[in-house]
């Protein structure tokens, strides 16, 4: 079995395996962040943007969006699905990530933001994303938690065919680790791959005293689940809205 980069053979099946994510759900909750929080955003980046399911759908609602994501197999994929010139797909690591553009608001979206193992990670990615935005710009992201990972784990452990590729799934939680870690046994004409993809499950008070440690970012909202009602651990999934602040 040939060990390989997070997402360098995932790639060629992830919307195959995510095909029930709700992304047009998630996508009009977006937009209602934005048009709640920074309705003057015209221009959005979003951080981790795999194959570009959520650009393509936020450029329907109007916006010139770009996208960063640390795979090249994924920006690859993003680009065959993207047909639009106006949007720009870059590689490199989200939490080092620098251009000249300003953006009205910053995306990382699907618990991406777990994937910065380190907290340096994260206080070096606020200090970018500050850099991205224009002095009314909005940060918006999102955690999957702790309880998260105890109540959903096993219903994670699956396997199945997408087109000439067979998969095995295997989820599990080390709780006293704070780490989530998702194996997938990949093959295709009886070649077999795995990839190990690692998460740190953080908590909520982490984040914000990370947010404070930069002073760059007000946490203006911080829900639950897709809705307006405030998050906490008991959540699934938290979502942050962050507000530029003047320094």
């Amino acid at each position: 079995m040939i060990q390989t980069q997070p997402y360098s053979i995932l790639a060629e099946i992830y919307d195959c395996i995510m095909k029930d994510v709700p992304y047009k759900k998630w996508a009009k909750y977006i937009l209602k962040l934005i048009k709640k929080f920074n309705p003057k955003t015209t221009h959005i980046l979003e951080l981790a943007c795999g194959t570009g399911t959520m650009i393509s759908l936020l450029t329907k609602f109007g916006f010139k969006v770009d996208g960063v994501d640390i795979s090249e197999k994924m920006i690859q994929k993003a680009k065959e699905k993207i047909k639009n010139e106006d949007v720009n797909l870059y590689i490199a690591d989200m939490s080092e990530f620098k251009t000249h553009k300003k953006y009205g608001s910053v995306l990382c979206l699907y618990d991406s933001i777990n994937y910065l193992t380190e907290i340096g990670k994260i206080l070096n990615l606020f200090s970018n994303v500050w850099s991205l935005l224009d002095e009314d710009g909005i940060f918006i992201f999102d955690i999957s938690t702790e309880y998260n990972s105890i109540q959903n784990a096993i219903a994670m452990n699956t396997k199945g065919k997408c087109g000439d590729y067979k998969f095995v799934r295997r989820s599990y939680f080390l709780r006293d680790e704070r780490t989530h870690i998702n194996e997938f046994e990949i093959e295709k004409d009886g070649e077999k791959f795995f990839e190990k993809h690692i998460q740190r499950i953080y908590k909520i008070s982490e984040i914000e005293d990370a947010v404070k440690k930069t002073g760059l970012f007000e946490v203006v909202a911080r829900y639950k689940n897709f809705t307006f009602s405030e998050g906490n651990e008991w959540s699934e999934r938290v979502h942050f809205i962050l507000k530029k602040v003047k320094v």
